[in-house]
């Protein structure tokens, strides 16, 4: 039963994980000029993950149709999500105002929305039609692979700049820090999870377990850096 019910709980890390940032966002309503790409990301982080979860639990207990081998796709929320945290986390690095490589900064969201338009026009369907599958592999490894230069670039910023003493109290530096620990994990897994979907199922869910403890350490991350802002005031 206990194991069970610790089982389930971890399931859902993908829903709860984020009310931790979010309970900081009502109780302490940080007023740094960071915040709003980080609120809103965590607000539709929240529906799609509440879908994605959702429809995995209907396929689970089978809920709403009895027909075997009968699965409804959740696959478009991943899709949706990783467009999503790359477009926020791109203008929450902008926010924090760093000149350093501000034009490579500024021209990434472009570079992946074309990336986007050639992929799902040419290459992928970006919906599940006629497909048991619609997760892309390549956007979600294409999104990482993105945010992790944003956040060396953060880093050596941080060095360029002798901003090193009290790092933990600069601009977004906890967050920064979950998201390049998640987007490192991430990478590889969302590289090949296309592939292990297909050739060995049971291990790409398994795997899946990592994924989730890297996105809670992500919103754990957030969390203690909206703490710590309303303890320091606006930035």
């Amino acid at each position: 039963m206990i194991p069970s019910i610790f089982r389930s709980i971890f399931d859902w890390s993908e829903v709860w994980a984020l009310l931790i940032p979010l309970a900081v966002f009502f109780f302490c309503k940080p007023k740094s000029n960071w915040q709003r790409p980080v609120k809103w990301y965590l607000i539709t982080a929240l529906i799609l993950n509440c879908s994605l979860d959702f429809v995995w639990y209907v396929n689970k207990y089978n809920l709403f149709d009895s027909r075997p081998g009968h699965r409804w796709n959740n696959n478009i929320f991943y899709n949706l999500n990783s467009i999503a945290r790359l477009f926020y986390f791109a203008w929450f690095f902008n926010c924090l105002r760093q000149r350093f490589m501000h034009r490579v900064k500024a021209i990434i969201p472009y570079v992946f929305l074309l990336f986007l338009l050639v992929n799902f026009i040419f290459f992928e369907n970006f919906f599940p039609f006629g497909k048991k599958e619609a997760f892309s592999s390549r956007l979600l490894a294409t999104e990482s692979a993105f945010l992790l230069f944003y956040c060396l670039q953060y880093f050596i910023y941080l060095i360029v700049e002798e901003r090193t003493n009290r790092i933990a109290w600069q601009p977004g530096f906890w967050i920064v820090t979950g998201l390049s620990l998640y987007v490192a994990v991430s990478f590889f897994i969302f590289l090949f999870y296309e592939h292990l979907m297909s050739s060995n199922w049971e291990f790409a869910v398994s795997i899946w377990d990592v994924h989730n403890i890297a996105f809670i350490i992500l919103c754990t991350g957030i969390a203690k850096q909206l703490l710590q802002d309303c303890k320091k005031g606006p930035s």
